[in-house]
């Protein structure tokens, strides 16, 4: 499994908050119960900063982030 989980911020065309998973670790993974608790603390991260960013429809702009899978 990677060692970060990479996210792209943007925005729904409605303005809604969205977050696209760049390097999911697929269908039919095979994880360890530490990697899940990693990947969940990850998404949780992601979700938190997905939600705090300001839409702004005229000025907003997509930005990346990358994850630690501790």
């Amino acid at each position: 499994m990677d060692k970060v989980l990479k996210v792209s911020h943007s925005q729904t065309r409605d303005g809604r908050p969205l977050a696209t998973i760049r390097n999911f670790p697929g269908l039919d993974a095979d994880l360890y119960p530490e990697q899940l608790r990693a990947m969940a603390a990850a998404l949780l991260a992601a979700a938190d900063d997905c939600t705090a960013r300001k839409i702004d429809k005229k000025r907003f702009r997509q930005i990346e982030r990358a994850y630690p899978l501790l």
